[in-house]
């Protein structure tokens, strides 16, 4: 059995994370599910993991992004300031 509250509850807070941090498709995923709660529990809380998980991905490939970037801009500040430091 579904528990329609928990579908409802975790679709919006799929949208609302969704739309802040993880883009727009988590966000569609969570309003699919809102739409299908009261026709297809079952459709709805695929939609849900669906969502979750594209959320997921979706904040790690940013975070690794955010990684990556710091990393280049350190070594290449680091190797441009080089020079200045050693005085050549």
């Amino acid at each position: 059995m579904h528990d329609r509250k928990a579908i409802q509850n975790n679709a919006i807070l799929l949208i609302v994370l969704g739309l802040l941090c993880g883009g727009t498709i988590p966000a569609i995923f969570g309003i699919i599910a809102l739409v299908q709660l009261d026709t297809n529990p079952s459709s709805a809380q695929t939609m849900n993991k669906v969502g979750w998980i594209i959320f997921w991905v979706t904040l790690g490939l940013i975070a690794l992004f955010f990684v990556f970037y710091i990393v280049v801009f350190v070594l290449i500040m680091g190797v441009a300031t080089i020079p200045a430091i050693t005085g050549g």
